[in-house]
């Protein structure tokens, strides 16, 4: 068995461990965050496209003003990006906690005397970027050993979207988080079922749709069909798409849409995406009689937020299937490395 596959499956388990984690550490979390008017997502690869969901949850639920970075950016432009950190809370976020570029955009921030105060988000202890942090989440039971992150994103997205909801008392996407968490099981045993129909197609790149909170999962989400199964994957805003991206698409295209409103809009762009030829999957909160249109369905309704955690386990369990009948390796693809020294 693949140990990304076994990683998958684990998904649930870690994320029962990382509640109960965060329940413990509230009182911190809690004194930590108060007084922060304005925070900076920075990541690298995965963590990256995270970040991105983390700052559009933190500004979409509570309103503070929150910005993504890439680390890799950070580090290279530390000075001309010292208006847009200084006096900022910088949440950073990594697997390993151990990668280069992080660590080095810190201390560049630093040296042109931007005044952060930084908490790491890591899925190891003791490590170089807790060191550097004023508060570490460690959540070592989430950590990927294979190459490819899947558990431990989603573990992240998740610790974003509890700590959101703690924060602005919002009880219905609590219990929503709860509830995914129960049911995610059987969710997941269906999205197997439909990957394993899919996997045999003869779409040959993936193309990922999503808004809003999700538009990071859904980078990510394309991130993880070049790495399980390293086929060219895009991912676009829903309506975005037909600003260009939509001439790529075609018979050998894999569409995955998050529906956010079920909208009509929504529905025709799904239509127009079949007649392009296109294997389109729809995840949504209800089943829709749309001709040829797949729907994935949790089975309840849910949040826009919390209907990311489903989504992107979609992704993951359909990039592997793919690469099991491509033949490409998902726990060691040629040529990556798990986190990047320079």
């Amino acid at each position: 068995m693949d140990l990304t596959y076994k990683e998958m499956l684990d998904t649930w388990n870690a994320l029962e461990k990382t509640t109960t984690y965060l329940e413990e550490r509230w009182g911190d979390i809690d004194a930590f965050l108060r007084d922060k008017s304005r925070f900076v997502f920075i990541g690298c690869g995965s963590s990256y496209s995270i970040a991105k969901s983390m700052a559009a949850i933190c500004n979409m639920s509570s309103g503070v003003p929150a910005i993504a970075l890439a680390a890799g950016d950070v580090l290279l432009h530390a000075e001309r990006y010292k208006k847009a950190v200084d006096n900022a809370c910088v949440v950073v976020v990594s697997r390993s906690g151990r990668t280069s570029e992080l660590m080095l955009a810190l201390d560049g921030l630093k040296a042109h005397g931007c005044r952060i105060a930084v908490a790491a988000l890591v899925c190891a202890d003791d490590t170089p970027l807790g060191a550097k942090s004023d508060l570490v989440l460690s959540t070592p039971w989430a950590f990927d050993e294979s190459v490819c992150q899947t558990r431990c994103v989603t573990n992240f997205y998740f610790i974003a979207a509890y700590v959101a909801a703690k924060i602005t008392d919002n009880q219905a996407d609590l219990a929503e988080l709860q509830l995914v968490l129960r049911e995610g099981p059987g969710y997941m045993a269906q999205a197997e079922i439909l990957a394993k129909k899919l996997a045999p197609g003869q779409w040959d790149h993936a193309v990922v749709l999503a808004d809003g909170e999700l538009e990071g999962l859904a980078e990510e989400g394309s991130l993880v069909f070049k790495e399980v199964c390293q086929l060219p994957s895009n991912y676009y805003h829903l309506l975005d798409v037909r600003h260009g991206p939509m001439v790529l698409v075609g018979e050998k295209s894999l569409a995955l849409v998050a529906l956010g409103t079920t909208d009509e809009l929504e529905y025709n762009l799904l239509r127009d995406l079949r007649k392009k030829g296109a294997e389109v999957v729809a995840f949504s909160d209800v089943h829709v009689e749309l001709e040829d249109i797949i729907f994935s369905c949790f089975g309840r309704p849910l949040s826009h937020t919390v209907r990311g955690i489903p989504f992107i386990v979609l992704c993951q369990m359909i990039a592997y299937y793919k690469a099991k009948v491509v033949g490409a390796d998902p726990d060691q693809p040629t040529g990556l490395s798990p986190w990047i020294a320079l």
